[in-house]
Formats: C-alpha cells, sequence, structure tokens
C-alpha cells in the first residue's frame, strides 16, 4: 500500500511542478526589463482626478493614478500596419504588473481624513488596468492607471499614498506619491 501511495505521489508531484514551471515561463522578460519597466511607469506616474470630474467641477470620490509605458517595436509596427490597431494578446510587460497599497493618508477640504471605500479593490494585490493608446513626443504609449475609490466625496485632497509596485522574479519598486489636488485643477493628463 505505501508503494501505491508513493507511486501517486511521484508524478502529482511532477505534474504540479511543471505547471508552476510552466506558469512562470510564460514571464518573457528579463529581470533588467522589469527593473527598467518599473523604473518607467513610476518615473510617469502621478495621482488626479478623472475626466468626468475635470469636466463636470462636482465632488468626486474617485482617485486616479496614471501612467503609461512605450509600446513595443512589433506592437508599433502592428498598429501601424493594421490602421491604428493592434490585437491585445496579454503578455505585454504591463500585464505582469501588480501593485498594492502599502499606507496613505488622505485629507479633503473639511480637514477630514479620507478612506479607502471598504469594498474597493485597493487593499489587494491587483493588475495595473489598462487605458487607451497615446502619442507622447512622437512615441506611442499604452496608458495604465488605478482607480481608487474613496469613503468621502472631495473638492480638494491633500496628504499621500505609498503603492508598492511587483514584477515576477521578486522584482519591486515602492513609491510614496504627494497628494495635492482639486477637482478645479485644469492641467491635462
Amino acid at each position: 500500500m505505501k508503494f501505491y501511495s508513493l507511486f501517486l505521489f511521484i508524478p502529482l508531484t511532477i505534474t504540479l511542478t511543471n505547471c508552476n514551471l510552466q506558469k512562470k515561463s510564460n514571464y518573457k522578460y528579463s529581470q533588467k526589463e522589469s527593473i527598467s519597466f518599473l523604473d518607467e511607469i513610476v518615473k510617469n506616474a502621478k495621482l488626479s482626478i478623472g475626466d468626468f470630474t475635470k469636466i463636470e467641477k462636482q465632488p468626486t470620490d474617485k482617485l486616479y493614478l496614471y501612467t503609461r509605458y512605450p509600446i513595443s517595436k512589433t506592437s508599433l509596427e502592428e498598429f501601424n500596419k493594421n490602421n491604428g490597431t493592434i490585437v491585445n494578446k496579454d503578455d505585454d510587460i504591463w500585464d505582469f504588473a501588480t501593485y498594492i497599497f502599502k499606507k496613505y493618508e488622505l485629507i479633503n477640504e473639511k480637514d477630514e481624513k479620507v478612506y479607502y471605500h471598504s469594498d474597493s479593490i485597493n487593499l489587494r494585490t491587483i493588475h495595473l488596468q489598462e487605458y487607451s493608446l497615446w502619442d507622447y513626443n512622437n512615441v506611442l504609449c499604452q496608458n495604465l492607471g488605478i482607480k481608487i475609490k474613496l469613503n468621502k466625496k472631495y473638492e480638494k485632497l491633500k496628504g499621500y499614498v505609498v503603492i508598492e509596485f511587483k514584477m515576477p522574479d521578486k522584482v519591486n519598486k515602492e513609491v510614496k506619491f504627494p497628494v495635492n489636488i482639486t477637482i478645479y485643477d485644469e492641467e491635462a493628463e
């Protein structure tokens, strides 16, 4: 009976190990590329109100982190060949980026502390959202972001948010973003 259990245990262990290796093998980027990616998205990241809030100028309970990353040469060729379209294959470097909120302090115009909404997905590790493609200084970039839902609406918001971005192979980058925004900001993203 022990031999039979061992006989089942070994193939099961090999199968599970291979499945885990196959999952890791989907990540085709080097550690250097991961570090460069995180450096680039952090360099371009900022917290802001959303576009609808900019237009409507009404108090909001949303806060967004926006950033961007240049698309690959292969994707750019596809974009140019297909009249401005790219098929999303879910294997771009940003598809592997996750983040976690480490800490934050947000104060509204009434000097009240503002918190993440209790049913918000912000306190779990999740992936960056893909937004539209956009040309920045003649470089086509993928816009990426994080939508943060708060427990109170605000007109002005001050404080900070600390986010840790994570890539496979334990490449992480923790960043503290200052927050000093108002719904009356005219600045374009």
